[in-house]
């Protein structure tokens, strides 16, 4: 049975104080009937109890696709780890994680989520991940970069993923978005383009051309300051992946979290060094 730090008047406090109006992307039962994200706001839950899911299946994944062979006290980068999910997971699985976020209130849920659930082995700080560097944070046996390369910019494209593989001892988990013909049309993406040495995709829209700092800071599933990101073809991604060091590139194909519509342009990549 889950033990808590804190009573359930306390939990409620500390939610009330995490910026209440602005939903949360991850799911957590707190217990006392507190939930983070409840049944009744479908909008959010069902895409919150899916990034859940994705946490549980890394459990099963990292095992398999790391030398070290087990979790307990694997070295793991989360890098844009939002609310905390997947590192708390990882971490009450026996690993030792770093998750390094963008926004300053996803951070704090992270850390009130770890406090209340009892996760001392998973640690939180704020930082853009397109300007960490290993001479900061050291480097890991595994890193996690689940949702965030396929809301990052043309120009971040490259550059993100030699930050990677400096980062990236053993093995490197993506899990993004692509361009294919079905998210395209699906989400309207622009293009095709290249990058200035000629990665290809198209772009996908973030935020409005006269967005606020307001606008996009309430915009909590957008990126953070660019209007339009990079969605990468998958060879593409394959190639660039190829390029900055990782000897072995593979897709999980079973087991998925999407049927196979969704999961063609829904990429979990494991890269090996």
């Amino acid at each position: 049975m889950q033990s808590y730090s804190i009573s359930p008047e306390e939990i409620r406090q500390g939610l009330e104080k995490l910026e209440s109006t602005i939903p949360w992307a991850h799911y957590f039962n707190f217990g006392n009937g507190i939930e983070t994200v409840s049944p009744q706001e479908e909008k959010f839950y069902k895409k919150a109890i899916g990034l859940g899911k994705l946490g549980n299946l890394l459990i099963d994944v990292v095992p398999l696709n790391c030398r070290r062979g087990n979790m307990t006290d694997l070295r793991v980068l989360d890098l844009a780890s939002a609310e905390g999910v997947h590192s708390i997971t990882l971490a009450q699985a026996g690993a030792n994680v770093l998750g390094i976020e963008g926004r300053e209130l996803y951070v704090e849920r992270a850390k009130f989520a770890a406090k209340v659930l009892n996760v001392e082995n998973a640690r939180f700080q704020q930082g853009d991940v397109r300007k960490i560097n290993p001479a900061e944070i050291g480097t890991f046996e595994c890193v996690l970069f689940s949702g965030i390369l396929h809301h990052l910019g043309q120009d971040s494209f490259e550059e993100m993923l030699n930050t990677l593989a400096s980062l990236t001892e053993d093995t490197l988990i993506i899990y993004t978005h692509v361009s294919t013909p079905e998210s395209i049309d699906r989400f309207n993406l622009k293009g095709p383009i290249k990058t200035g040495s000629g990665c290809e995709g198209y772009l996908f829209r973030e935020h409005k051309d006269n967005a606020s700092e307001e606008d996009k800071y309430r915009k909590v599933r957008a990126s953070l300051d660019n209007t339009f990101s990079f969605w990468a073809t998958e060879k593409t991604l394959i190639d660039a992946l190829t390029n900055v060091g990782f000897k072995s590139i593979s897709k999980l194909m079973k087991p998925h979290l999407f049927n196979w519509e969704e999961a063609s342009y829904r990429l979990l990549i494991i890269a090996r060094k």
